[in-house]
């Protein structure tokens, strides 16, 4: 998956981003680089009680680079290359929960 030259809000903190919003977000873009590769087995895991999920997937391995820039204040960051990354686990699963838990977008 890549995405390059997003343009997107930075709100500066999570607090501000999710709850708050008592400062405006300033423009910023962010470009990702993120590869998947191989099957090292099948993962599953379901709870019908309080929390309301369950997921089917598959184990593999993935590597991340990203960049990330704020024009308005000549801030940039660009992380090592994707290459360079190490995982210590990686997964791709369909999850189920809150209103699409037990339904059949879920068992899909």
């Amino acid at each position: 998956m890549s995405v390059k030259g997003l343009s997107l809000g930075d709100y500066g903190t999570l607090a501000n981003a999710l709850f708050t919003h008592a400062t405006p977000p300033v423009p910023a873009v962010v470009s990702v680089v993120l590869r998947w590769r191989g099957n090292t087995g099948d993962t599953s895991a379901a709870d019908p009680g309080a929390n309301r999920f369950n997921f089917k997937g598959i184990f593999t391995h993935a590597t991340l680079g990203w960049s990330a820039s704020i024009p308005s204040t000549n801030f940039a960051f660009r992380s090592d290359s994707a290459r360079t990354s190490h995982e210590t686990f990686a997964e791709l699963v369909k999850e189920g929960n809150g209103v699409f838990f037990g339904t059949e977008e879920d068992e899909d």
